[in-house]
């Protein structure tokens, strides 16, 4: 890693750390300065304008996603069609969304609702935690019938998921992150939602 790309990941990771304790409107780029203790202009000599800084900010957030999915999954010798694995291992993702990530998830939702007018930066969250082409490669492999709606499907369930445990009704009463039960109680709604419905016998 460059200097430079070293210095942009840190400035974005900061604005992470703003807009989830603060929210969007206190994210500026001399309080990213002071923030990580940096001379006073650093943060605008990377990223001119607050767009171009929610723009890089949205694209190290999917970076972190996309790195943290792969680091969570064990490598597979051949392709792996056992649902119940393939369930576990999107549960400890998401899992850790909830524990380790939990400050991206804040960051995410209070990007989500301002940024809704933002075409661009709206299409680029949508995908900031959840990649669809590795969905719609799944599905695929599965022969759910429907890999597109399927993978859809499978995506707005994961998202349902984190909401539930982090604003919704399990947020206070659910299982903590980063335990077995919390794992456990994550992995069942996914298996069901990857298991494809037995054919009606028509004979």
């Amino acid at each position: 890693m460059t200097e430079t790309t070293d210095r942009r990941a840190r400035i974005t990771d900061a604005a992470l750390d703003i807009i989830a304790t603060d929210g969007i409107r206190a994210l500026t780029h001399r309080g990213i300065d002071r923030h990580l203790g940096l001379p006073a202009g650093s943060t605008s000599y990377y990223f001119r304008t607050k767009r171009d800084l929610l723009v890089a900010t949205v694209g190290h957030l999917t970076e972190r996603s996309r790195r943290a999915f792969t680091d969570s999954q064990p490598e597979p010798q051949e392709p792996n069609t056992d649902i119940a694995e393939i369930a576990h291992g999107i549960a400890v993702y998401v899992d850790g969304l909830l524990g380790d990530r939990a400050r991206d998830i804040r960051a995410r939702y209070a990007l989500t609702l301002e940024m809704v007018h933002d075409k661009q930066i709206q299409a680029a969250l949508a995908v900031s935690l959840f990649s669809r082409e590795r969905a719609v490669g799944l599905t695929r492999l599965l022969d759910t019938g429907d890999p597109e709606q399927d993978a859809a499907d499978l995506i707005a369930l994961l998202e349902g998921l984190v909401f539930d445990r982090t604003v919704g009704a399990r947020a206070l009463e659910g299982p903590v992150p980063g335990t077995a039960e919390s794992i456990a109680a994550l992995t069942a709604p996914i298996a069901k939602a990857l298991t494809r419905p037995c054919a009606v016998d028509e004979s």
